[in-house]
C-alpha cells in the first residue's frame, strides 16, 4: 500500500502528492526570509509566478513509510540562510504531519538565489 493511501471501512482515503506540495508551499511561505520559490529544474532559476509555478517549487517522495520533501527557494537579502531553512524545514514538517497524519522523514532545502533590494537612492529616482 501507498504512503499516501489508506483503507478505511467505507473505502480508501488518497492524498495526491499536489495536496502535499501545497501543505509545503503554504508553510515555507510563512517563514521570514523566503522571498520566493525557484524552478526544481537545475538551468531555470525563475521566480514561481503563480499556483501551478509554485508547485513546481516541490518535489514529493511518497513512499511505503515515509514521505521525502525537497523544497526550492530563493531568500531575502540579509537573511540568514541556514536559519531560514532549518525554520522552513521544522515548518513543513509540522504542517504536512499535522494535516495528513504521514510521517516525514526528509525535508530538503535547496537555496537557488538571493533577491536583493535596490539600493535606496535608485529606489527614490524611479
Amino acid at each position: 500500500m501507498n504512503q499516501n493511501e489508506r483503507t478505511a471501512e467505507n473505502g480508501g482515503i488518497f492524498i495526491a502528492n499536489d495536496v502535499i506540495a501545497s501543505i509545503a508551499i503554504n508553510a515555507a511561505k510563512d517563514v521570514d526570509g523566503v522571498s520566493g520559490f525557484a524552478s526544481k529544474t537545475p538551468g531555470l532559476v525563475t521566480p514561481a509566478g503563480g499556483k501551478d509555478g509554485a508547485l513546481k517549487s516541490v518535489r514529493v517522495l511518497a513512499l511505503d513509510n515515509e514521505i521525502k520533501i525537497h523544497i526550492y527557494i530563493r531568500v531575502k537579502s540579509g537573511a540568514n540562510i541556514q536559519t531560514v531553512s532549518m525554520a522552513i524545514q521544522r515548518g513543513i514538517k509540522n504542517a504536512v504531519q499535522g494535516m495528513t497524519g504521514k510521517v516525514v522523514s526528509t525535508v530538503n532545502v535547496s537555496v537557488q538565489g538571493i533577491d536583493f533590494d535596490a539600493p535606496t537612492e535608485l529606489k527614490a529616482n524611479s
